[in-house]
């Protein structure tokens, strides 16, 4: 199966992706991989959520990115010796692919197209980061979330729905869980959200917009 992320490069260099990169399910809660592990691998997230974390001085977990759809991570694994630093954990069930540093690297020089492809999919994983950050300091935590919300909304059994905890929800925005949990419950007394195990169902997406900026 070829990643989307070859899907835009030329045959012999997209088939010398498929060939690489192997898919994986990736199930809720795994960690791909701790601060202390050997670095050997590269992933490319095709569904679902990944958060990346370190561990504060207090043993409280700081989450540094969270990894989203066609996002590259663990991009430590293309400089030898390296280690990844942080931990990688699945914070809702999709599917990945994994491929070696080494041999990714050794395509690259052989395709620059690959190449140019990596280095594209990082920086645009930098922006997003530092995009964040920026609406960390500057946006409040109710628009950041309602915004999210509009953003992930799928159509569901339910109607439209947003299949991640309030925990997971609050990682995504960097906030708290508590906080979270806090605005979710105004707007479902306002009939605008109905809250259930793990999920969220939006069932007036047009008031939520309101409450976006």
């Amino acid at each position: 199966m070829v990643p989307r992320l070859a899907q835009a490069l030329p045959e012999p260099a997209r088939e010398a992706i498929a060939a690489l990169f192997a898919r994986r399910r990736a199930r809720r809660g795994r960690v791909l991989f701790y601060p202390d592990d050997e670095a050997r691998e590269v992933y490319y997230l095709e569904d679902g959520w990944v958060r990346l974390f370190t561990l504060t001085e207090k043993d409280e977990e700081l989450t540094l990115a969270v990894v989203g759809p066609g996002e590259l991570f663990g991009e430590a694994a293309l400089l030898p010796g390296n280690r990844y630093g942080v931990f990688a954990e699945v914070m809702n069930p999709g599917h990945l692919f994994a491929a070696s540093g080494e041999a990714l690297k050794k395509l690259g020089a052989q395709y620059p197209e690959v190449y140019a492809l990596l280095v594209r999919l990082l920086t645009e994983r930098l922006w997003r980061v530092q995009a964040r950050m920026k609406e960390l300091r500057y946006k409040e935590v109710r628009p950041r979330l309602v915004r999210m919300l509009l953003a992930l909304m799928r159509e569901g059994e339910r109607g439209l729905e947003v299949a991640l905890s309030h925990q997971d929800l609050a990682h995504l925005i960097g906030s708290t869980r508590e906080t979270v949990t806090k605005i979710l419950g105004e707007l479902a007394i306002q009939e605008i959200l109905e809250l259930g195990y793990r999920k969220v169902v939006v069932r007036d997406p047009e008031a939520l917009a309101e409450f976006a900026e």
